[in-house]
């Protein structure tokens, strides 16, 4: 015969057996019942797959944003004169040009206006200078002109071949003389200049070009040049000889069309001056003073063109 305590254990064993099925039966209960008909609902995800052609392409890093860093540059104001170095060919040919040119050149006409700043004691005198002319291949006529207080210097020249007449008045005769007056220009005078500054072969630094003109450039510094030419203007050759400046700038102008000069600057410095001013211009009252400065402009017009000349008639 099983004993009570078995038969407890065994009924216990039954009861939880029963029980616990129960329990995850009403679990199942509660939640939604499946319905066997029902088709299931799929979702697509669709996984980009590098391919050989696009695999660099998807793996590069994102470009970076760009950030502007430029600053605006402000626009100059136009320069209306250009100076251009030209090359060496250039240079020859502006220069050959411009001599041949010169060397034909038999009639013009000229204005010629300075001033010769005197150092007196530290005090500052200006001489003012003007001359004016006309060349042709046959006759030449100037006069020239310098005044300082009163005192000054007045000459009209003439040549007419070998013959040179000059008066030191408007209102005296002509008379027969062995030199011409000062600011006198021959018909070769600038046949002289391009001897002087033209023949020698220039470097780029000393040409400058504009779009209307072409400009030497010549000073004492340089490997060429002479200022005799234009020094004699306002002495005679004697006189340059014995006055010669210690420094001086030249500036020939150039028309671009023609290669004509049409205009000559020059500058230069006589530390003599006083005694230039005292022997050549006979203002004897300069004599002692220092330094002297002359400047001198000399433009030309009716280059090449025909025109007259009357002829002095010298009294006899």
């Amino acid at each position: 015969m099983m004993s009570i305590r078995f038969l407890s254990h065994t009924w216990m064993g039954i009861f939880l057996i029963l029980t616990i099925p129960g329990c995850f039966l009403i679990e199942s209960e509660e939640q939604e019942p499946i319905i066997p008909n029902q088709e299931p609902t799929f979702v697509a995800v669709i996984v980009p797959v590098a391919t050989a052609e696009n695999k660099q392409s998807t793996l590069q890093a994102p470009s970076p944003i760009p950030i502007s860093t430029s600053v605006p540059i402000p626009t100059g104001t136009p320069v209306t004169i250009r100076e251009i170095f030209k090359s060496e060919v250039e240079d020859k040919t502006l220069q050959k040009k411009t001599f041949e040119a010169v060397s034909k050149i038999n009639s013009f006409k000229y204005i010629l206006e300075g001033i010769a700043r005197v150092d007196a004691g530290g005090i500052q005198v200006s001489v003012p200078l003007s001359a004016s002319g006309a060349v042709t291949s046959s006759v030449s006529l100037s006069k020239f002109e310098a005044n300082l207080l009163g005192i000054g210097l007045y000459v009209e020249s003439a040549k007419t071949g070998d013959d040179i007449y000059t008066r030191e008045s408007s209102l005296e005769e002509w008379k027969d003389s062995r030199k011409l007056g000062i600011g006198h220009i021959s018909d070769d005078f600038l046949k002289a200049v391009g001897d002087s500054f033209l023949k020698s072969h220039l470097s780029g630094s000393n040409i400058l070009t504009t779009q209307e003109k072409t400009i030497f450039l010549f000073n004492d510094d340089g490997p060429v040049g002479s200022v005799t030419p234009l020094f004699e203007l306002i002495a005679t050759e004697e006189e340059a000889r014995r006055f010669s400046p210690e420094k001086w700038k030249v500036n020939l102008e150039v028309d671009s069309d023609n290669y004509e000069i049409s205009k000559i600057i020059s500058e230069f410095s006589l530390s003599n001056g006083g005694q230039f001013l005292s022997e050549v211009f006979g203002m004897e009252g300069l004599s002692g003073v220092g330094n002297t400065d002359v400047e001198l402009v000399i433009k030309f017009s009716q280059i090449g063109e025909d025109f007259s000349i009357v002829i002095p008639q010298p009294a006899h």
